[in-house]
């Protein structure tokens, strides 16, 4: 499943702005709300704060909460990297196959996002403890709490 999705927070210095990070798979509001509910209570420990620095720390391929070291049958690609309970980074090689530099935070325009390659994106509030599900364009189409 590649649903391209965006996740990320407000960016506090900058209104209107947003940080995003990229996630290749699995983007339908129906898998990512209660998987980033299950992330927030695992590996962000309840930590809202935490969950957006787990989350904004890398581009990823996939976000699952019950990725272990060993979950998976095939081995991550070059560069990649499991994080238990979040899920698998992605990253790129070059045409020689050496392993590109992460890319840095997505730092865009809330109302500009539509000219991003997702189709779902997912806004972290970590002062209310709350998730907002965006369409492609920037339009909210629900919040939610963390707390399930």
């Amino acid at each position: 499943m590649s649903t391209h999705n965006y996740v990320g927070i407000h960016d506090p210095d900058q209104p209107g702005q947003v940080r995003l990070r990229y996630v290749h798979s699995d983007g339908y509001p129906h898998y990512m709300i209660p998987t980033l509910r299950k992330i927030w209570a695992g590996a962000a420990a309840g930590d809202t704060p935490r969950l957006a620095t787990l989350l904004l720390a890398h581009d990823w391929d996939y976000l699952d909460p019950e990725t272990t070291d060993d979950s998976t049958s095939t081995p991550p690609l070059a560069g990649e990297q499991l994080i238990p309970g979040v899920g698998m980074t992605l990253a790129a090689t070059g045409g020689d196959g050496q392993v590109l530099p992460p890319e840095p935070v997505t730092v865009v325009a809330l109302t500009a996002t539509g000219d991003l390659d997702a189709h779902w994106i997912y806004l972290i509030d970590p002062g209310t403890d709350t998730l907002t599900v965006h369409t492609s364009g920037g339009d909210a189409v629900g919040t939610e709490p963390l707390a399930s």
